[in-house]
């Protein structure tokens, strides 16, 4: 895929792997609208990247919301055109077991990755198809490949949103449209482990022989694999080691989740 001028659409632009992908891309040449729901931080991000010689738009937008999802379509495609490239790289929620959820955090965990993904994806696909070129990438997460303890809502959603991904690859199968899979690890500047403290304790020990990553790496990580057409891109390559671990033998890797993952606390 050639980033130097193309219409780049990225979720979750406001932190994270989302605004690290913008600059990357904007370095190179993308014309980035950056779609978030923190206004104010979205603003600061699209000036930063126009002060370095960029193009950028925010368009602060909640994707959950069809109805904003879809009037954030019509005006990106009525003042800027069809995208060549989507990005979805929002995500959040907490991780608990769960009898530990609230039941009316299962569809917000829900909403946010898969809802986003699926009615951004909704809203530009048909131009996108009657250009017949471009490439959709979603930062999935490895929870999607191998569940562990203590995250149940948290990776029904991640599921969802990699069989959204994988599905959307099979209607595409006969246009010119490209769909990616990236898988990243831990990122060791994101906001989400500063908002949910508890959640790093529940990462299974074995995860600590996968090396941590920063934003930046993971931006890198995408270019690449935007460069590249790829199907799929882990980052790092550890990570990959431990996802063929898990397809080829299954009950050793499920063993070393489980047995290394979260334990309920004695009542």
């Amino acid at each position: 895929m050639k980033i130097a001028g193309s219409l780049c659409i990225i979720s979750g632009a406001s932190s994270g792997i989302g605004k690290a992908s913008a600059f990357e891309l904007s370095k190179r040449g993308a014309r980035v609208v950056l779609v978030a729901r923190r206004e104010q931080e979205l603003g600061q991000i699209a000036a930063q990247i126009r002060a370095a010689g960029g193009q950028a738009w925010a368009f602060p937008t909640d994707l959950s919301n069809p109805q904003q999802a879809g009037r954030l379509g019509e005006q990106v495609l009525r003042e800027l055109g069809t995208p060549d490239i989507l990005i979805h790289s929002a995500g959040a929620g907490a991780w608990r077991f769960l009898d530990e959820t609230p039941i009316e955090d299962l569809q917000r965990l829900m909403d946010t990755p898969y809802f986003s993904a699926a009615y951004l994806t909704r809203v530009f696909l048909p131009a996108m198809l009657q250009q017949n070129r471009g490439l959709i990438l979603t930062v999935c997460s490895p929870a999607s490949r191998l569940v562990w303890p203590g995250a149940t809502g948290y990776m029904a959603a991640r599921w969802a949103l990699n069989g959204f991904t994988e599905a959307l690859r099979a209607d595409l199968y006969h246009s010119k449209l490209q769909v990616c899979a990236f898988f990243p690890g831990k990122i060791s500047d994101s906001e989400y482990f500063t908002r949910n403290t508890c959640t790093e304790n529940r990462i299974p020990r074995v995860g600590r022989f996968i090396p941590e990553i920063t934003s930046q790496q993971a931006a890198l990580g995408i270019v690449r694999a935007l460069e590249h057409d790829a199907r799929a891109k882990f980052v790092p390559w550890q990570l990959h080691l431990f996802d063929l671990l898990a397809r080829w033998f299954p009950r050793i890797a499920e063993h070393l989740a489980w047995n290394t993952g979260a334990r309920r606390k004695e009542p």
